[in-house]
């Protein structure tokens, strides 16, 4: 699960619940599944968001979880799977690695702290240095973000990362698994078109906004500067051209155009002289080569592109 995906279900949980356990991973080594930083949910009845392992320690956790939730104090538990440690736990995971998992119970009684501060640095365009003070002798354990402070006890620190914001330029049949792909990914996903038959026969259900976009006046309709990934697949040539020409004062880390070379050169070619910069950071045909030949596939290697460039 992304860490958009914890965050939506946090938000969704709380309007049902008014307790949750958040898990963290504190401290590894060797070979482990999850990293510092990675945080899980859990709640009562063991239903739980996000995975620290391959779905094994997640079972092993819902007991630590009820006392937790009993108890309101915070616990450390620890897995050790190094040597031949694995066998003791009966779990065999064969990762041949040890995860150190701090246990909180979070609450609506405390404005679900310290959660609520993390994921609203989540949720922000900024990345954030993440600090939590481990005390298993307090009913939390204090959060702090982006601070330079000397913190006292134990502290874990890591970095939060926002979620890509990608934007598709052209709702034809083959957006779908983009979209869809995208949002199982965990990025935000607008969907813009100039044609609503297109917007409405297709099945952008995954999207999180659906746009009427007029082609020349996109930067009207929408903030450009927001989208981190920008596609241009609208399959239409005057309005690829007219799209972008908006795009070229983009900052966008990925831009894509889908169709052949040829394709792109001839729009390219035929844009004016201020959109001359377009040509060294335009992707076209988009995607990585892993041999595609279908909607789905093109899909997963336009996907893959735009995660291998960014990371």
């Amino acid at each position: 699960m992304s860490t958009r995906q914890l965050v939506d279900q946090f938000d969704s949980w709380r309007n049902e619940t008014d307790t949750m356990v958040l898990v963290t991973v504190v401290n590894t080594a060797g070979s482990t599944y999850s990293k510092t930083g990675r945080q899980l949910l859990m709640r009562a009845d063991g239903t739980h968001a996000g995975l620290i392992s391959g779905g094994c320690l997640e079972a092993d956790l819902a007991g630590h979880v009820g006392e937790v939730l009993r108890q309101g104090k915070p616990k450390l538990v620890t897995y050790d799977m190094r040597d031949d440690a694995d066998d003791l736990w009966g779990i065999g995971l064969g990762c041949n690695g040890m995860m150190e998992l701090f246990l909180q119970r979070i609450d609506a009684n405390h404005d679900w702290q310290p959660f609520k501060l993390i994921r609203d640095a989540l949720s922000d365009r900024t990345n954030h240095d993440i600090a939590l003070i481990i005390d298993d002798s307090a009913d939390t354990g204090s959060c702090h973000i982006d601070t330079t402070e000397e913190l006292p006890g134990r502290v874990c620190r890591w970095q939060s990362t926002p979620w890509l914001r990608l934007l598709i330029l052209g709702a034809a049949p083959d957006a779908e698994p983009v979209s869809r792909l995208a949002r199982a990914t965990g990025w935000e996903v607008t969907v813009a078109d100039h044609r609503q038959e297109y917007l409405d026969r297709n099945d952008f259900s995954s999207a999180d906004r659906l746009l009427l976009a007029e082609p020349e006046r996109l930067d009207a309709q929408l903030d450009l500067q927001h989208y981190d990934a920008i596609v241009v697949m609208s399959h239409h040539l005057e309005t690829d051209r007219k799209y972008l020409q908006q795009l070229a004062g983009t900052k966008a880390h990925y831009l894509g155009l889908l169709g052949p070379a040829k394709r792109k050169q001839k729009l390219l070619d035929d844009l004016p002289a201020d959109c001359a910069g377009l040509a060294d950071r335009l992707h076209g045909p988009v995607g990585l080569d892993i041999g595609t030949n279908s909607p789905e596939t093109i899909a997963l290697a336009l996907i893959a592109q735009i995660q291998s460039l960014r990371t």
